[in-house]
């Protein structure tokens, strides 16, 4: 299992019902953020999976925008899928700019810049296979993709409607290598490599267009609404070109990992992506609240510094932030609890996220 389907129907997911009544409250702010601006919606009638998709590469998207590191769960699950073998993902894991340096023959997927340093993982257990066919040609278009971005989107910055389009398709396919390893199906993996191996040129042309379209409209209404200058902002304003901060915080190891980490360099700011259009299902919202709540608290070394949390609403390009402490005193309903009453919510919940934990095969930081 992971946190996610854990808060949807697990144990965790009762225990968050029956000791923070102040969620609904919370969720109907979230909600009310939202309707103050008119959300991006597909142009034609879609299907369910469109949203789905849209949602993956959107992710990827920002993620590449904070961040130009590896796409972890998409190597691993080209290596789970049997397209790649290990020794070709952790190589290509050196060739983009957070690991470049570490030596070759290292397991450098398994490794995550933090804060205060590298934080080594145990990758999930996926069988190995032999070098194959489709490595140099995947080995391309990873090079092209690192190039293009560098050039024409670097980290912090919104590419041209052209720019975004190009971005849009490749994080389209990189999203569906991603399924493979969140949900163990091939998708369409299968089509693309089951009888021979594609071109590049064939796989960035696979994207159905009305995804690359959304993604374009995506991307400027995180310009147009000023929410690309607010997420630089909780980064401390860098450099054009510098890194925002982490892509894919990873709280318990192939358990809880989170999608954006805005560093200002005295602490950090958690952001969760979203894109539905409806922000009023109460039941929704609440696990993404439990969620945000549930990742500060389970690190409890202190890692990944998170100081204030929030989500943001792609399609309306709306951002909702508290600080931790503001946010767990809402959700548990008291305007201004202790913070002994936090403290002991908070011992609660990672009493029982550690009995899950060892359950699952897993187990909490050493904090």
């Amino acid at each position: 299992m992971s946190l996610t389907t854990q808060l949807h129907a697990g144990e965790l997911a009762a225990w968050c019902a029956a000791r923070l009544p102040g969620t609904a409250a919370t969720a109907a702010e979230v909600d009310a953020a939202a309707r103050a601006r008119p959300p991006v919606r597909p142009a034609g009638r879609v299907d369910g999976r469109h949203w789905a998709e849209v949602g993956g590469a959107f992710g990827l998207r920002l993620a590449a925008l904070v961040e130009p590191a590896p796409p972890y769960p998409a190597l691993y699950g080209l290596v789970r899928a049997g397209v790649v073998s290990r020794a070709w993902a952790d190589a290509q894991a050196c060739l983009w700019p957070t690991h470049t340096g570490l030596a070759t023959g290292f397991p450098a997927l398994d490794l995550r810049p933090t804060p205060g340093g590298w934080l080594a993982l145990g990758g999930p257990m996926v069988a190995d296979v032999a070098p194959t066919p489709a490595e140099p040609v995947l080995a391309d278009l990873f090079d092209r993709t690192r190039r293009y971005l560098a050039e024409h989107a670097p980290p912090g910055a919104v590419g041209t409607p052209a720019v975004e389009a190009a971005l849009g398709r490749v994080f389209w396919l990189v999203s569906a290598f991603e399924d493979v390893y969140r949900t163990g199906q091939p998708g369409p993996m299968h089509e693309l490599f089951g009888r021979s191996v594609p071109s590049v040129e064939t796989l960035r042309t696979t994207a159905p267009e009305p995804v690359a379209a959304e993604l374009v409209e995506l991307a400027h209404q995180l310009h147009r609404s000023g929410s690309l200058a607010e997420l630089r902002r909780l980064a401390g304003d860098p450099p054009a070109g510098r890194s925002l901060g982490y892509a894919g915080p990873v709280f318990v190891a192939h358990w809880a990992e989170g999608d954006l980490l805005l560093d200002d360099g005295q602490g950090c700011a958690l952001l969760d992506v979203k894109t539905v259009v409806r922000t009023d299902d109460v039941a929704r919202t609440a696990r993404w609240l439990w969620q945000l709540l549930g990742y500060a608290w389970l690190d409890t070394d202190d890692r990944w510094r998170v100081r204030t949390v929030g989500l943001y609403l792609a399609r309306h390009g709306v951002l909702v932030r508290w600080t931790v402490a503001e946010l767990a005193a809402r959700l548990l309903g008291v305007a201004a609890p202790g913070r002994g009453a936090i403290a002991r919510a908070r011992s609660e919940f990672l009493t029982l996220a550690e009995r899950v934990l060892t359950t699952e095969g897993a187990c909490l930081p050493v904090g």
